[in-house]
């Protein structure tokens, strides 16, 4: 494609080159077709350049840091730590270009043709993209809309990037900061405001709601704030910034919390309160006959939008707004727009919390579970009753199932310790109808953390093996098992 000419025909235009852009303009070539992906910035999107991963390399350098305190306390002592924030930095970009790199690599052996500049929908099926230098008008067989979604700001607070920062700010920083304050408790505010902690900044949250990851399990949210409690971070609920100012240390905060007001200090405030889709007006969906409701674009099984020439997927869709749903969806799109039959038809979409400690789910909360079936049993295993979590140290938390009254499992929640990586078995789990006794029954690894899935589906079922547990009926329902188990020697 030369920038300037009037193109009469792309079979598919992808706009935006993100988790969901690039997946599906890779999915697409696979399938035969010939593929043009349109970014304004850089490949990978807000994920692998300015949040899932550079973000969560921060978090693990952070944790690695934290981890020599608790090593002395086993008797690995080592001495003269110190942090050299220039290069935690080069760490976290290293991370990111690697990936990066990597997706490029992808798309060039792919035959996909990436452009660099910005989309925007001038009609049913054409589209003007302006370059860095020159702009050029595109008519496309087929599109998917794939734009990502945006810091959201707090009214009052403009970013400057010295003493108001966004959460970019933080990822690529090479200067330590003594005193941080965060605004927001969701996932991104305690994910960074945990790493930033551990690399010894004093850090406050401060959250407009009651409490901190709200929607989360009580348990959870319980032992996120005793693991902020831990690494001293002060977390304001229900409070919010009604004024600051700059000082020559940084900047000042008026925090206001019911009738009261107090002044917060600190080198620099995070706004973190989370993310919007990206649908700016210059998109042009109006343009192509592209209907919004409520801030998403409308889409179908297929990703399939009012206009039967334009797919969307990804954040500017309904439902969460992360990377793995994204990857789903843009395979789906692309299947479905070069003549498969594919749609997007997901029981669970998990959910992870990088903080202290990890907390992940699957499915429903005990409240939903109890609202839509009237009854339900629940399965709780701690941590501590876990030696994998023994040997590592690692003993606070626990892994919940919640099932049906017939044993269906609807839910799993963990928090503690490596809760990302277990949580994917429970999504599998509820997406294939997995029962109680299924879990219970399925031989796991030892010694692993894997091994709570199945103990907390003993808990569940009544007949715990490695917990004492005193309850009305508990022998009867130990003598319940449907299907027959080894003796273990």
């Amino acid at each position: 494609m030369v920038v300037g000419e009037l193109i009469e025909t792309v079979d598919l235009l992808v706009i935006g080159g993100g988790p969901g852009g690039y997946t599906a303009a890779l999915r697409a070539a696979q399938l035969g077709r010939d593929v043009v992906l349109v970014e304004e910035a850089d490949v990978g999107g807000v994920c692998l350049n300015v949040g899932c991963i550079p973000s969560k390399a921060l978090i693990e350098l952070s944790r690695e840091a934290a981890t020599v305190g608790v090593l002395a306390d086993r008797g690995v002592v080592v001495e003269g730590v110190r942090l050299d924030f220039g290069r935690i930095r080069d760490a976290v970009q290293a991370a990111r270009d690697r990936l990066t790199g990597g997706v490029r690599q992808l798309l060039a052996a792919a035959g996909v043709e990436v452009v660099s500049g910005r989309a925007s929908l001038t009609g049913p099926q054409q589209a003007r993209v302006q370059g860095p230098h020159e702009a050029m008008q595109v008519r496309f067989r087929q599109a998917i809309v794939a734009t990502g979604s945006r810091v959201r700001e707090v009214p009052g607070l403009s970013i400057d990037h010295d003493v108001v920062l966004d959460s970019t700010d933080l990822l690529f920083r090479d200067r330590p900061l003594e005193r941080l304050v965060v605004i927001g408790g969701g996932y991104i505010g305690l994910e960074l405001g945990t790493a930033w902690a551990r690399l010894g900044s004093e850090v406050s949250i401060v959250e407009a709601l009651d409490d901190v990851l709200t929607g989360a399990e009580p348990e959870v949210r319980r032992q996120l704030r005793d693991g902020l409690r831990r690494l001293g971070v002060a977390v304001r609920t229900s409070s919010t910034v009604v004024a600051h100012e700059r000082t020559r240390a940084g900047v000042a905060l008026r925090v206001q919390h019911g009738a009261d007001v107090e002044t917060v200090e600190a080198d620099a405030v995070a706004v973190a309160v989370g993310r919007e889709p990206r649908l700016d007006p210059e998109l042009g969906l109006e343009h192509a006959g592209v209907d919004v409701r409520d801030g998403r674009v409308v889409v179908d099984a297929s990703r399939r939008t009012s206009n039967p020439a334009i797919f969307a997927i990804g954040d500017i869709t309904p439902g969460p707004m992360l990377a793995h749903k994204a990857y789903l969806e843009a395979k789906v799109a692309a299947e479905a727009a070069s003549g498969l039959s594919s749609g997007f038809d997901v029981q669970v979409i998990p959910a992870v919390v990088f903080g202290e400690p990890e907390a992940a789910w699957a499915g429903m909360s005990e409240a939903e579970a109890r609202a839509a079936f009237g009854d339900v049993v629940v399965g709780r295993f701690p941590y501590r009753a876990n030696g994998r979590a023994v040997v590592l140290g690692h003993t606070e938390g626990e892994l919940k199932v919640i099932a049906r009254p017939d044993g269906g499992v609807v839910g799993v929640w963990i928090v503690g310790a490596e809760a990302s990586n277990l949580i994917g078995e429970a999504a599998l789990a509820i997406e294939l109808g997995a029962t109680l006794e299924d879990l219970a029954l399925t031989i796991h690894p030892h010694p692993t953390l894997t091994e709570m899935v199945p103990e907390a589906a003993e808990v569940a079922l009544g007949r715990p093996t490695h917990l004492i547990v005193r309850t009305a009926g508990h022998a009867a329902a130990a003598r319940s098992s449907s299907r027959a188990r080894g003796s273990a020697t």
